[in-house]
């Protein structure tokens, strides 16, 4: 499953001439952080207004490249900054830490969110690697924490 941080900078591409309208710069969530939502394009000048390319609008995720078609949000009232959950402590529904939030994993055909990878710090990620846990349904998010719905199914790295 392709990560959130793997959308950032890639060039996105339109129609059967596969003109460019611009490079990823921010991945916008839903508020109950369950899916993505729009993907912030680049492109412009000062004056130029905000592009969000609504993420129902991607035809294809690939490595180098995202096809779709010319789409975007007009109200963003609904969404929050995939970056603000960066660096988050994330929660288990017992209130356990299980790490801190360093990327989301996504289903590329809907946006759903997946998984959360989870970092326990430097020498842990070294010596085990990062986590991944397993989302069952929406996630909380507040400022200081991600709580998760219900309980998620743990990979790798160390957890304990």
């Amino acid at each position: 499953m392709p990560r959130s941080s793997d959308l950032i900078g890639l060039p996105v591409l339109t129609g059967s001439d596969m003109k460019r309208i611009g490079r990823v710069q921010e991945v916008l969530l839903s508020q109950d952080g369950s899916r993505i939502c729009g993907l912030v394009l680049d492109g412009g000048g000062l004056f130029q207004q905000r592009r969000v390319l609504d993420f129902q609008a991607v035809q294809m995720v690939g490595a180098t490249h995202l096809m779709a078609q010319e789409s975007y949000l007009t109200d963003e009232t609904g969404t929050c900054c995939g970056e603000r959950l960066h660096g988050l402590p994330v929660l288990d529904p017992g209130g356990e830490e299980l790490g801190i939030m360093d990327d989301i994993h996504f289903d590329p055909s809907t946006g759903r969110v997946t998984a959360l990878q989870l970092s326990r710090g430097f020498v842990d990620d070294l010596l085990g690697g990062k986590g991944v846990v397993a989302v069952a349904g929406p996630l909380l998010t507040g400022e200081a924490a991600i709580m998760l719905d219900g309980p998620g199914e743990y990979a790798g790295g160390i957890h304990g």
